[in-house]
């Protein structure tokens, strides 16, 4: 089984959301970023965006995982470290109120990642929020029309999949971002595939209705109260990559694997013969 080495992690932000009727469905993933944050983006270009954006310098943190395997003696060979989560907010106090918009930023794993592969934003503003109403009109000026829309949720589906395979919900509302790297965290594929005893059935999804992983859509969704008149002194959106995500960690076990059988027959090659 792999393990992962954690470093430095940093909290996050959960964002929950709801159910309701569906609408139509948005195609055109290059116009889907978060505060010019888009799906793919390297760690390096992600932390550029950031800053653009404004986030404080000294609120910046990166969590480096590492995967470790054993060769059955030795259960410490280890790959080397790699950027799993940035985390950074723009944060200040006006009249003694608080304005806060946080990112957590999760990449896929080696060796074909270091991709961004999903953010998770949380607008918290008691200063000067404008209302549920005007926030809401922005993002469906900026995004267009939504996939699915509640009172309290807009989710845009893109990249060529039709199903949220995150959530069981029938219309499809809801992105709980899996975080393997924090204590008791599942990794994607734990969200996405069901199990056969301790082993992934690749067969087989948590989302019913879902027959391949090609039908799992990328996401945004932004939660915002009901209440048009209401300030929105609270707000979170989500975007993911479901299928690169999946993807790239399907791609690290095999790696991993090799590593580990690699390992093994260097250990039974360096044995001396025993006296017979």
């Amino acid at each position: 089984m792999l393990q992962l080495k954690t470093r430095a992690l940093a909290a996050i932000v959960s964002a929950t959301a709801c159910c309701l009727a569906p609408l139509t469905h948005a195609a055109d993933a290059s116009k889907f970023d978060v505060a010019g944050l888009t799906l793919g983006m390297s760690p390096e270009d992600a932390l550029k965006a950031l800053r653009v954006h404004g986030v404080n310098e000294q609120s910046i943190s990166e969590s480096r995982l590492a995967f470790r395997y054993s060769d059955g003696l030795k259960h410490d060979h280890s790959t080397a470290d790699f950027t799993h989560m940035i985390v950074a907010h723009v944060d200040g106090f006006v009249d003694g109120k608080r304005r806060t918009d946080t990112f957590n930023l999760f990449f896929s794993p080696p060796p074909e990642g270091g991709k961004l592969v999903a953010v998770r934003r949380t607008i918290d503003n008691r200063v000067d929020p404008v209302t549920n109403g005007q926030f809401r009109a922005a993002v469906l000026e900026k995004y267009g029309a939504p996939t699915v829309q509640t009172s309290a949720n807009i989710n845009w589906q893109f990249g060529g999949g039709s199903r949220n395979c995150l959530n069981t919900s029938p219309n499809g509302i809801g992105i709980p971002i899996p975080d393997a790297g924090s204590r008791n965290g599942k990794s994607i594929l734990d969200m996405v595939y069901a199990r056969k005893g301790v082993q992934y059935d690749f067969s087989r999804f948590q989302t019913p209705r879902v027959a391949s992983l090609d039908d799992c859509a990328s996401m945004l969704q932004y939660n915002i109260s009901p209440g048009d008149a209401q300030p929105a002194t609270r707000v979170s959106a989500e975007m993911i990559d479901v299928k690169n995500w999946v993807n790239a960690e399907l791609a690290a076990k095999t790696w991993v694997e090799g590593l580990r059988q690699k390992a093994v027959k260097q250990r039974e090659g360096s044995g001396n013969k025993p006296a017979l």
